[in-house]
């Protein structure tokens, strides 16, 4: 009976080994996956502050164009208002 007990003993332990060898493997895959994702966060928040920064200069500029346009259709009405005051002082 000892003599059979031994090859069986000898494949449970090859077998151990190669499962704990497949777990050491995928536990390093596992870590670099986190790794790997942890990066990509990383860039994604970087991406987002950089839009972020974007956006706020675009409302800001926004904001610029409009008074500039407005202050424009004032400077415009003025004129016709002018232009329209002196076609009616020229008929009378």
């Amino acid at each position: 009976m000892t003599i059979s007990k031994v090859p069986e003993d000898g494949r449970a332990e090859t077998e151990l080994a190669r499962r704990l060898h497949s777990v050491e493997r995928r536990e390093r895959e596992l870590e670099q996956a986190l790794a790997a994702v942890g990066a990509q966060r990383e860039r994604l928040a970087a991406i987002q502050a950089e839009y972020e920064l974007r956006r706020e200069g675009l409302i800001e500029r926004t904001r610029e164009v409009q008074l500039e346009r407005e202050l424009l259709r004032e400077e415009r009405a003025k004129v016709v208002a002018e232009s329209l005051t002196r076609s009616d002082a020229a008929l009378h």
